[in-house]
């Protein structure tokens, strides 16, 4: 029986699959490229940014990650796919041969929307309704979510290996980081909470 977060990422990239078939192989490269530079982004610098500024914490609790990440990778893309569309995909026609269009563009596509879900459920393994049955139901077991976390790892793996960086072994420690370090109390937020405090 296929689990349930497979089902989910299959489905997504099917979509989206279906959505790059209807396009063509440039625009849906564009768009690929700004998914995942987005997500390595989001996974690489929000934790630090959160463990550097506690106010954060002390604001969004255990949804610092998760928050941080998603908001970080939300606006690189919105600003990226505006400014791919605004200067290049809605500038100049690029000419691909018809399969490359279609098959190659599905294939891109295919891609774009397994890492999109890959990056959701990976949100919903280090958030607190990750504990929930009804989550759990469609991220699997904790086996199940390390898996699925895959997805993302691989896709920061991609990004830094391509980006000429030192080895991807700092993509494995901030995955880590990030899977251990999500549930920490607001301990470090406790001190910018007193200080916050007015005084009567």
């Amino acid at each position: 029986m296929i689990e349930m977060y497979r089902f989910i990422i299959l489905i997504a990239a099917i979509g989206f699959a279906w959505v790059g078939y209807k396009k063509t192989w440039y625009p849906v490269w564009a768009l690929l490229f700004n998914i995942i530079v987005a997500i390595y982004l989001g996974v690489m610098t929000a934790p630090q940014i959160v463990d550097n500024l506690p106010i954060i914490r002390m604001c969004l609790g255990s949804f610092a990650y998760a928050g941080s990440m998603l908001m970080i990778a939300a606006i690189f893309f919105s600003v990226a796919q505006f400014l791919t569309f605004r200067y290049l995909t809605a500038v100049y026609c690029v000419s691909f041969p018809s399969p490359l269009n279609s098959i190659g563009a599905a294939v891109l596509g295919f891609f774009a929307g397994a890492a999109i879900a890959g990056f959701a459920i990976f949100l919903i393994n280090i958030s607190p309704p990750a504990g929930l049955k009804a989550v759990g139901f469609f991220t699997g077991a904790r086996l199940s979510q390390e898996k699925a976390n895959g997805v993302v790892r691989k896709t920061c793996g991609f990004v830094h290996d391509i980006s000429l960086q030192s080895p991807s072994a700092g993509v494995s420690k901030q995955m880590e980081k990030i899977v251990n370090g999500w549930r920490q109390n607001d301990a470090n937020a406790a001190p910018v909470r007193r200080r916050l405090t007015p005084i009567p």
